[in-house]
This record gives C-alpha cells, structure tokens and sequence, in this order.
C-alpha cells in the first residue's frame, strides 16, 4: 500500500511537471526573439546553470560570515548522589547556563583570501551561466532556422510534385492523340511516384525539425501548431576578422571564467602559505551555575594564538600543489585562447564562404528554371523529349534546394560567428 502511495505522488508530480510546461500556442506566429525567449524562460540546462550560480553566492555568504562573531548559548540541568559510610546521601542539584562569543582578530590573510577566491567562484558560475546560454541560444538559432529550411524544402518537393502531375496529364493527352509513345506515360508516373516520396520525407523533416525546436525551447508541445515567421530576406551583416576577434577576447563568456580561475589558482597559492602563519582570536563567555537559585554568576574574558609548528609536511605539500594546480590553470587559459582563435577564424571564413554562395546559388537557380521552361516547351510543341523535361526538372528542384541551403547556412554561419564572440 505504502509503495503504491509513493508511486502515485510520483506519477502526479511528472504529470503536474508536464503540465506547467504545456502550453498552448495554438494560431500563434513567433519570431525568433519570441523563441529566444522562451527558451530563457523554459529550457532545463540553463534553469540548472542559473542555479549553480546562486549556489556560488550562497557559497560567498558563508566565507563572509567568518568576519563575524560566533555566539554560542549552553544550558545544563544534572543530579547527582553519592553513596558513602553511612549510606546513600540526599541527591544534589545542579544548574548551568552561559553564554560565549569568540572573534577572529587576525590570521595573516587567510578569511581574506578565502573571500576573494570564493568571491571569483561566484563571478566564475556567472560567466560559464552566461557561456550557457549563449550556447543554448546557438541551438536554439539552429533549430529555428532548420524548421524554415525543412519546411522551404517541403515547398519545393509539393512544387515538384505539381509538377509531374502537370508532365503526367501531358503526356498521356500526347500519347492518347498519338504524337507521344507509351514510355512517356509510364516513365511520368515513375516521376511522380518518386517525387510524391521526397515530398512524404519532406513533410517529415518538418514535423521532426519542429520536435527539436520545441526540445531546444523546453516546452511540452505534443502537436507543435505554432508557426515560424519567415521574413524571406537575407540580412546585412558586416565585420571585419580582426573585429571578430577582438569582441571574442573581450567577450567569450568561457574565456573570462578561466581568467578569474587563474586568478583564484594565484590566490591559492598565497591561501596555502598562511598554513605557516599563526591566528589570534578574542573570546567571552558569561554565565550561572549552582545547586540552586539563585545561581551564581561566572564571567571570562580572554585572547588565544594559536602557531603551526609542524603538520607533517602539509603545509608544505599545499604549496607546491598549489602552484602546480595554478600552472595548469595557465595551460587551460593559453589552450583556451589559441581555441578561441582559431574559432573565431572558422567561423569568419564560413561565413565569408555562405555570403559568396547565395548570389551564385541565386543565379543558378534562375538558370535552371529558364532551362526548365524551355524543355517543357520544346516537349509542348513536339521537338523536345520527355527525359529533357525529366533532367530540367531535376535540375530545377536540386538549384532551388542548393539556394534554400546557401541562405540557411548564411543564417547559421552568422549565429556561429556571433556564438564564437561571446555574443547571443
């Protein structure tokens, strides 16, 4: 009974879960900005990551509060007896109470250092936060524009399949009057058989380019009915590679976090060498004792040093571990910015590459739709053959395929560019 009462709070729980992430965006048209903020709103990783900071802050509170008094209240009650010569005595009492406070005066540095390295873990988790979700909002680009791009490519399989059944009609209207043979029809019908296909794939990777969308989102969606706005226009984007890197090195979220570990691996150092130093603290405690009331009072005041004298050689171990563990924070730092470069660099050159095809993906495009035009004519008045058609259509639908891909990939080579300067 127990564990179907514990099985039942789960399944609610998943489904009450579920259910705070459905929502309904049915009729609804979103932009890319209104995607991007969805996924800041929904997306798990970076709910996780925004989490991880705050538990880096809650860290940096506790090292401050050892600048701070420590006051401790005691209360004791006991009673007590003692069997001697002549038996059993009557039982005794006692009472206790007191309350003490010591403060740290001085350590040499160590609560100060301790702070400040604590205090770069916090701004460290905002960086690799921020690292987060510039990479999330990457996905999220990639998703948006692959939805656009499948369902272009969908279009031009439909397109395709209109225009076989055009090609079909035609050809048995010529084979019927006898100015066409009988493999014209049959080979149409094989054409739009195999383009009818395409377009059921087509249709496919729509749905599933919708699916990843929504995953990248952190929405429930089970029947995305939302759709994409599609300007349809390529935009203008304009820098020069020696900007690029300059934004990346001021900006790169990941690059910045392993500066402040750097840092704090510096820090680390110095935090190990105070396990040579002594610490002088302060203390007090006032309080009651007795056998009964009223109880006596009982005051202290004092000062205490305390001074490492041999600890076995770990202060010394510390030491060296520590400046080992800071020249592999060094390392990760230099690996990171010859990363970042050659980064940069790709994604620079990509971009150049996507922006020179699209003017030629364009040409070719009305080329083939041109060539198009011409065979179907040529076939119209008798002079052309069906295979002409067949290679002008396919010709055709794979240059407008090759166009929806150059300014797909122009789009994402942007959003690269923009992910590899730290920027969203």
């Amino acid at each position: 009974m127990k564990k179907f009462i514990l099985f039942t709070i789960l399944v609610l729980g998943v489904l009450s879960a579920q259910a705070q992430q459905n929502t309904d965006f049915t009729g609804t048209q979103l932009s890319l900005e209104d995607c991007i903020n969805l996924t800041l709103q929904h997306n798990p990783s970076l709910k996780a990551a925004s989490l991880n900071t705050q538990v880096q802050q809650n860290r940096l509170a506790q090292t401050r509060a050892d600048y701070l008094p420590k006051i401790n209240g005691n209360a004791s009650y006991s009673r007590s007896n003692q069997e001697g010569a002549a038996g059993w005595g009557d039982a005794q009492d006692g009472y206790s109470s007191s309350v003490s406070a010591t403060q740290l005066i001085y350590d040499f540095g160590k609560t100060g250092l301790s702070n400040k390295i604590q205090k770069n873990n916090y701004y460290s988790a905002q960086q690799d936060e921020q690292n987060t979700i510039n990479d999330i909002i990457y996905k999220l680009k990639q998703a948006y524009y692959g939805v656009l791009n499948a369902q272009e490519s969908r279009n031009v399989y439909a397109g395709s399949v209109e225009q076989y059944e055009e090609q079909l009609k035609r050809a048995k209207a010529f084979y019927q009057v006898g100015t066409r043979p009988k493999i014209d029809v049959t080979t149409a019908e094989v054409n739009l058989n195999n383009a009818k296909l395409n377009l059921i794939k087509g249709e496919n990777a729509v749905k599933t380019a919708y699916y990843n969308l929504t995953n990248v989102m952190g929405i429930y969606d089970e029947n995305p009915s939302f759709t994409l706005v599609n300007k349809g226009d390529i935009p203008e984007y304009n820098i020069t590679i020696d900007e690029a890197i300059k934004e990346a090195q001021k900006n790169r979220p990941d690059l910045l976090s392993l500066q402040l570990k750097l840092e704090n691996a510096k820090k680390n150092v110095d935090l190990a060498k105070t396990g040579y130093t002594p610490s002088l603290t302060a203390n007090g405690s006032y309080g009651w004792s007795g056998q009964d009331f009223p109880l006596y009072d009982r005051w202290s005041v004092g000062a205490g040093i305390s001074v490492p004298i041999f600890s076995g050689f770990s202060t010394y171990n510390q030491v060296k571990e520590s400046k080992n563990s800071m020249q592999v924070a060094y390392e990760n730092l230099t690996a990171k910015q010859q990363a970042i470069l050659l980064d940069v660099k790709t994604c620079y050159f990509n971009l150049e590459e996507a922006k020179t095809r699209i003017p030629v993906a364009k040409l070719s495009q009305q080329q083939a739709q041109e060539n198009y035009d011409l065979a179907v004519g040529r076939y119209k008045v008798g002079v052309g053959n069906y295979i002409e058609v067949k290679d002008a259509e396919t010709t055709l639908s794979n240059a407008k395929l090759s166009y929806i891909s150059a300014v797909f990939d122009y789009n994402l080579a942007i959003a690269n560019l923009q992910r590899a300067m730290g920027k969203r």
